[in-house]
């Protein structure tokens, strides 16, 4: 873990888990998005939109695209 998430609002971990996802950091992203998430006093839209922005890349992590691989 290379940030500290203890001393950020849940807006702040949010948009760092963005920005993160922008520099294709996705661990450290997913990290930020699941300490917003977490955070006691993130509000319902900050935990719904770091929880999907983790599923989602989750989702493209694990993409496997078969034709390509058999061509």
């Amino acid at each position: 873990m290379k940030y500290e998430y203890n001393d950020k609002s849940p807006q702040d971990l949010y948009d760092l888990g963005v920005i993160l996802r922008q520099q294709c950091d996705f661990g450290e992203a997913i990290n930020a998005f699941r300490a917003a998430a977490q955070a006691p006093d993130a509000t319902e839209e900050i935990k719904r939109k770091s929880l999907a922005s983790i599923e989602l890349m989750q989702e493209i992590n694990g993409f496997v695209n078969t034709d390509l691989m058999n061509p």
